[in-house]
């Protein structure tokens, strides 16, 4: 497996931040999506069914500002950061009223906005003078990227799928978008990027509308024809038949073919990524509506286990594989929440909050935005060994972590940093024992979580907990996992730091950003004992101490990519206690 923690900078045609210039594509390829605001997508932005009766002002508000940006367009297509700067800085008078865009804006959910923009969305067509469905397609050029580290970690998996297929043969590599609310709009990048790699890649069009559509054909054999409507109500996006016309129909082709076609495509492939996306729907796609494993899972999980095909997850697809038991504790998985809200309120085994449901008052079982949630039963059930998470320094996801652990009372996390990827080998001892290896490729690092020695007194906001076994691994660090015993091992080319330097470490928002690292990353360099922070928001909060003692390790190292140097320290057995501030 090639777990991935998010943010890889990959350059595109329509991404060229990360390109070493602005020149390596030609116009040929797909620079941006383009938005046309006709009176026929207003009227579609206008559908009362969606808006409801308890949103009628905002969707008045919505449609008199778009109405406006027509009228100053005269028919021309813009770009989306073009609609973005015309409806945030329109102010449009309405019933004697005068409504700013921007504060509309503001209101809106997420669900409305994304609404707003598909029905707005246009098909990017590769020739502007001629009417046709031939569109223009994102390109990808590892070779032009300048970051190595992300280019390092694709190229891995095309790396361990040659291994699988063999030297006869390109390795054969699906990809999933299951999990993305638009599952159309990263297919070309991420085939076209993987071929570049030195693969034949493929989109493997599974996804939640698919499913249902199976489950439904036994009763209703139009229901690959309802697939618009099914993508609507199962992933929130509209209009992809008049934006990817060419998908959609190779969607509803695969759609026809059954499952047993969508099976014997898994048998052929040597490896499988799945994209970045909700957790909730790349498990619909796989699993069927009574939550048992579909005939592709079942597929996917025999091959994983045999060896026979690599499987790569990027950010919160990560998440999404967690599942079945290890050593007789069901294993959850992480669907929602920040570390704050998981401090102060635990985490409830409900469905996730949708995003903006704030605004509109529409969150469900008394839960806020931002709650911990999970879902005890697990994703996928294909890495059973804990709970997986993605973007953990960066987000300060350190805290929720550490909260899903000991509320779910599973024993051990790994909590991936964006442009790092943690690789998982499946090996057996003589004696048939399972050992699962662990090792660290890419930028940052890893963050494990051992909950076995946690101790805990209290509940709900003032729970405290103390000596909570933590690790963070980089670079080519690796760890074991055999009978519920986690070792880890640092990289031969680290080191003990030698300064003597031992200042006082405070953080006073430990889980905004990444301050959490940066406080751990001082901890392990000098020969501080102990490094103070807290969590707080409007008098409450959590006071979270790290600290060594005669079982922490610490190594240092620095590695040369590209000429600069990056300086890593890794840590083992860095305590934490958390409790309430009073």
């Amino acid at each position: 497996m090639v777990l991935i923690g998010d943010g890889l900078k990959i350059c595109s045609s329509i991404d060229i931040r990360f390109c070493t210039s602005k020149d390596v594509f030609t116009d040929a390829a797909k620079g941006t999506t383009k938005f046309g605001l006709t009176s026929d997508n207003i009227k579609n932005v206008a559908l009362a069914d969606f808006w409801g009766e308890q949103r009628i002002i905002e969707q008045q508000q919505v449609i008199a500002l778009l109405q406006h940006i027509a009228n100053r367009l005269n028919n021309e297509l813009i770009t989306e950061r073009e609609l973005l700067r015309y409806f945030r800085g329109a102010d449009v008078e309405v019933d004697g009223v005068w409504i700013s865009g921007r504060v509309v804006y503001a209101a809106l959910t997420d669900r409305e906005i994304n609404f707003v923009f598909d029905q707005l969305q246009v098909l990017v067509p590769t020739d502007t003078n001629k009417r046709n469905n031939d569109r223009k397609k994102e390109y990808a050029d590892l070779s032009q990227t300048t970051d190595r580290f992300s280019v390092e970690i694709y190229s891995k998996i095309v790396e361990l799928a040659r291994q699988v297929a063999g030297p006869l043969r390109k390795p054969r590599i699906l990809v999933v978008t299951a999990g993305a609310r638009d599952p159309f709009a990263d297919v070309d990048f991420y085939t076209n990027l993987f071929t570049e790699a030195g693969a034949t890649a493929s989109w493997f069009p599974i996804n939640a509308a698919y499913q249902i559509a199976q489950q439904q054909r036994d009763t209703d054999k139009t229901a690959c024809k309802q697939l618009p409507q099914l993508l609507a109500e199962y992933h929130g996006s509209y209009q992809r038949q008049r934006v990817y016309p060419q998908l959609m129909a190779e969607l509803e082709t695969f759609c026809q073919a059954g499952t047993e076609a969508a099976v014997n495509q898994l048998k052929r492939a040597d490896a499988i990524f799945i994209a970045d996306g909700k957790p909730s729907q790349i498990i619909q796609a796989l699993r069927l509506q009574d939550g048992s494993a579909s005939a592709e899972l079942q597929q996917l999980d025999r091959m994983v286990k045999a060896g026979h095909i690599i499987l790569a997850a990027n950010s919160r697809a990560s998440a999404a594989l967690s599942g079945r038991s290890y050593q007789g504790i069901r294993t959850p998985m992480l669907t929602n929440g920040d570390s704050y809200s998981a401090m102060q309120f635990g985490a409830f085994d409900l469905p996730a909050p949708e995003g903006g449901c704030d605004k509109d008052q529409s969150c469900i079982n008394g839960l806020a935005e931002h709650h911990l949630t999970f879902n005890s039963q697990g994703g996928l059930g294909l890495f059973p060994w804990g709970v997986l998470d993605s973007q953990l320094s960066e987000q300060g996801r350190q805290g929720r972590m550490i909260r899903l652990l000991h509320d779910s009372q599973s024993q051990f996390g790994f909590g991936i940093d964006e442009n790092t990827a943690l690789l998982v080998k499946l090996q057996a001892t003589a004696d048939n024992e399972q050992v699962i290896q662990f090792k660290v490729l890419g930028e940052n690092g890893v963050f494990l979580v051992d909950n076995q020695s946690t101790e805990t007194t209290g509940e709900g906001g003032n729970l405290t907990l103390k000596q909570v076994t933590t690790h963070y691994l980089t670079r080519d660090d690796t760890a074991e996992l055999k009978q519920g015993l986690l070792r880890t091992q640092f990289a031969d080319w680290k080191f003990a730091p030698n300064t003597m330097q031992m200042p006082m470490l405070v953080s006073g928002d430990i889980f905004e950003r990444d301050n959490y690292r940066q406080l751990a990353q001082l901890l392990c360099l000098t020969q501080s004992r102990q490094a103070d922070g807290k969590a707080v928001r409007v008098g409450q909060g959590h006071a979270i101490t790290l600290y060594k003692d005669h079982s922490s390790h610490t190594r240092q190292g620095v590695y040369r990519q590209q000429g600069a140097e990056v300086q890593y320290c890794s840590y083992r057995n860095v305590l934490v206690d958390i409790q309430p501030i009073i």
